[in-house]
């Protein structure tokens, strides 16, 4: 994209806060893909995505948790973030389609659950 937009000087201007906000979408894109009970993200997967050095990616991380965009907890000891809510935005066909699934994988899990709460709690209920 630098290529791009380097040519429009006001955006040449602005290119760290250009950087910024898209590696802040990117971190946004990653936490809002996964699983709400898989959101532990190393600093090395996001540093990936996001293109970042290895040694922004904190700061990247308190950026977003500072302005609401996500909310989790940094474990720098083991090197990972701990995601636990992302700000909802505007979706596209495809990303609804997935929370579709999402949402179906869950109403099956918890299905499972309840038969099987049910199968093993018999006695307790019978008695």
């Amino acid at each position: 994209m630098k290529p791009k937009w380097s040519k429009i000087a006001d955006l040449a201007a602005q290119e760290v806060k250009l950087r910024q906000k898209i590696s802040l979408l990117c971190l946004m894109e990653m936490t809002f893909k996964r699983p709400a009970n898989q959101r532990t993200i190393s600093f090395d997967e996001i540093a990936k995505e996001t293109k970042l050095p290895l040694n922004e990616v904190e700061i990247l991380v308190m950026k977003a948790l500072a302005q609401g965009l996500v909310r989790g907890h940094i474990d720098q000891v083991a090197g990972v973030v701990n995601m636990t809510w992302v700000q909802p935005r505007v979706l596209d066909r495809s990303q609804v389609a997935a929370m579709a699934t999402t949402l179906d994988t869950w109403m099956l899990s918890i299905t499972e659950m309840e038969k099987l709460i049910e199968s093993r709690a018999n006695e307790i209920l019978t008695n």
